[in-house]
């Protein structure tokens, strides 16, 4: 007796409709502790967000997090959830929120993953977008969090083939701004806050850039001979490589560095532009 083949559905949904979700990991514990990452997808926009987590315990605290923060962005209740059926996808308290919510849960038949194949591929395909990053920049494995929200950010942000818009646009109906893109890893100056700055000492902080801020209105910088990553808005960057994320010295007389400080300070790409990115505990969704 052979297994039937699995076929891919051709069935359109219409937004907000439907939420893949799986959990990716354990990985090398990132800097906040993390060791996994929830992937959501928004089937109809493939509109993707992926919270890092330390465990699989936070994942109902997540799940409820993000589709409130995408029925607030659609101004749509979402009908369906697809998951693996794993435990902490159908936990008491989880399918008490579903039942009051009236979010139908759809479980797949066990050892058939492809019937979630859309939040595996999401998995494999942000995965490899992170790695490429970590591999270019030659960072520690310590980073894949920051590069895994930055790929995120920027793939929400992307044309996607057979779509007329973004992700983003296509979630929000807002054209995102990308005039803030830099190259994962770069050099980075920080300049400090007013109120940090002493008559004598150096006016800027030293590091690499390593992802957005929420909201997109800020760079998040790690910084030189530590762990500490910082958020500053006004930032000079030299992006003609993104080698040797951990070299300390300055560049050279002949090295040019682009400023690229974000001064829109007006920028309405959506509540959800970077809260994938983790928090400074890595507890964000302790339960």
């Amino acid at each position: 007796m052979a297994r039937s083949p699995h076929h891919r559905s051709t069935a359109t949904t219409t937004k907000c409709e439907l939420v893949h979700t799986d959990v990716h990991g354990p990985l090398t514990a990132s800097l906040g502790g993390s060791v996994y990452f929830v992937t959501l997808m928004e089937a109809a926009t493939v509109f993707i967000t992926a919270p890092p987590i330390k465990s699989k315990g936070m994942v109902p605290n997540v799940l409820k997090a993000r589709i409130k923060q995408l029925e607030t962005l659609t101004g749509l209740k979402l009908k369906r959830v697809r998951h693996d059926g794993a435990k902490e996808y159908v936990s008491r308290d989880l399918q008490a929120w579903y039942e009051d919510k009236g979010i139908i849960s759809e479980k797949t038949a066990p050892y058939s993953s492809q019937q979630n194949g859309k939040a595996e591929r999401a998995n494999r395909y942000i995965m490899e977008r992170a790695r490429a990053a970590l591999l270019d920049a030659e960072a520690e494995e310590e980073l894949w969090a920051e590069a895994l929200s930055s790929a995120i950010h920027v793939l929400n942000r992307s044309p996607k083939t057979g779509q007329d818009v973004t992700p983003l646009e296509a979630l929000t109906g807002r054209r995102p701004d990308v005039n803030g893109f830099r190259v994962w890893g770069s050099r980075a100056w920080a300049l400090k806050p007013k109120q940090q700055q002493r008559k004598l000492e150096l006016r800027t902080d030293v590091g690499r850039f390593v992802g957005y801020t929420v909201g997109g209105k800020a760079y998040r910088i790690l910084a030189d001979g530590s762990n500490k990553v910082f958020e500053r808005r006004d930032v000079l960057m030299e992006e003609t490589s993104s080698k040797a994320i951990k070299k300390t010295s300055a560049p050279g007389p002949s090295s040019r560095p682009f400023l690229t400080a974000q001064t829109n300070g007006d920028r309405k790409d959506g509540a959800i532009d970077m809260l994938d990115a983790e928090a400074p505990s890595g507890d964000e969704y302790a339960s």
